[in-house]
């Protein structure tokens, strides 16, 4: 019973780290398209180059949450299945 008071306050714990350790590391995203748009923008800085880029900037901004947000979930089911032997 005792052991039952303590998941709340591990489960807890482990969203914590393993939300900070996934959103700490940094994400690279290489994709085709928003280097395109940068090289675009940069030979001709034009309304219509400007907003294309901030669409493919905004599209990798999603790319890196998404990543972070599954890595945190890997993280946390990792850990937990630890925690579940021990």
């Amino acid at each position: 019973m005792r052991r039952l008071g303590r998941l709340p306050a591990q489960l807890l714990i482990t969203t914590v780290l393993s939300t900070a350790l996934a959103f700490a590391i940094p994400v690279f995203v290489d994709r085709h398209e928003y280097a395109k748009a940068v090289v675009d923008y940069v030979k001709n800085p034009n309304p219509e180059n400007d907003a294309t880029l901030r669409a493919e900037r905004a599209k990798n901004q999603r790319l890196v949450l998404r990543t972070d947000l599954v890595a945190a979930g890997v993280l946390f089911i990792l850990d937990e299945c630890r925690l579940l032997r021990s």
